[in-house]
Parts: C-alpha cells; sequence; structure tokens
C-alpha cells in the first residue's frame, strides 16, 4: 500500500515526534491538556489572475491541546475566518472560510506568568464564495505559522496570539485574536 503525504503532514508529524521525545524529560507538572478560545480580527486573501481579493471579517479559533512539558504543545483548532467582502472580478463578492488544524507550539518562558509561543502546522479549510457562479464551495490545505503570547499564573492565561495560513493558488488568510488558555 502506498501512503501519499503531502509537505504539512510530513511537517506535523516530525514536529509532534520531536515533541513526544522532548517531552519525556520534562517535570509533570508542566503536562496536562489545555482548552483555548479567542476571537479577533481576519484577513482573507485570494488573487485570480489580475483580480485581487482582499477582505477584513471577524474571526474565531477554539482549540485543544496536549502539553508535553515547559516548551512543546501539540494540539488542533477550530477556525473561523469569517465572512470578507471585496470587489472582485467587477463583482461584489463574499467569501467565508472555516477549517481546522493540527500544530505544535513551540514554548519559550518569559517570567514566571508569561510564555511566548510560536507554532506551525497544517490546516484545512473550506472556503463559500457568494455569488458562487463556477466556484461556490471550494477547499483545500494551508501551511500554518503563529506567534502569541499567554499572561497569567497557575491554570489560566489570558491570550494573545496571531496565525497566517499560506494555502494554494494564492489563496491566504490571518487572524489574530484576544482569549484565554485553560490548563487542566
Amino acid at each position: 500500500m502506498v501512503i501519499m503525504m503531502n509537505r504539512q503532514t510530513v511537517v506535523v508529524i516530525v514536529l509532534f515526534l520531536l515533541s513526544v521525545s522532548a517531552g519525556t524529560a520534562a517535570a509533570d507538572d508542566d503536562r496536562g491538556f489545555a482548552v483555548n478560545v479567542g476571537v479577533g480580527v481576519s484577513k482573507i486573501k485570494d488573487t485570480d489572475g489580475t483580480e485581487k481579493f482582499d477582505g477584513n471579517a471577524f474571526g474565531y479559533s477554539i482549540g485543544v491541546e496536549y502539553r508535553f512539558g515547559e516548551n512543546f504543545a501539540l494540539g488542533s483548532s477550530i477556525l473561523g475566518l469569517g465572512t470578507a467582502d471585496d470587489d472582485f472580478n467587477g463583482t461584489n463578492t463574499e467569501i467565508e472560510v472555516q477549517g481546522a488544524d493540527l500544530k505544535m507550539r513551540f514554548i519559550m518562558p518569559v517570567t514566571e506568568g508569561i510564555e511566548f509561543f510560536g507554532q506551525v502546522g497544517s490546516a484545512w479549510y473550506t472556503a463559500d464564495l457568494e455569488p458562487g457562479g463556477n466556484n461556490g464551495l471550494f477547499g483545500d490545505t494551508a501551511v500554518e505559522f503563529g506567534l502569541g503570547l499567554d499572561f497569567g499564573s497557575g491554570d489560566l492565561a489570558f491570550r494573545l496570539a496571531g496565525i497566517y495560513l499560506d494555502g494554494p493558488k494564492d489563496e491566504s488568510g490571518a487572524l489574530v485574536t484576544a482569549g484565554f488558555n485553560y490548563r487542566f
């Protein structure tokens, strides 16, 4: 049997294996599950030949992760970049983007109550184009990159985060959120 994997999937698998091996030496109190929620502004871009769509919307992220130690976590989120509108091909057009991701967070504690993090992963999304014409509903995968800060002590932290989704065919999206992360 031949298994085909795209580059995003390979990156996520390698990062997962690194996190598991690095997490085995970490203290038990840094391990565990967490949920996170964030809301904020998003940007959706799509280029089709000479025509460009560039719209802003209100988006969200709801996720769960497992933290393997002080510096690594693996998580998944449901993402919504909202519904943005712009003039596309001479027509007022709306694009609604929703999806899910699988990502690795690299965490760097700055002080007792502040942590900086970077993340990389793969996202799967659908986009609904109105008026749809011949395109309507379509979907694809994207490489995900992100940065953020957690502020708080104990199990509850305030989170500021931003992600960038680099999709195929000049499709991209970004989401900047404010929310919380709760570890249990």
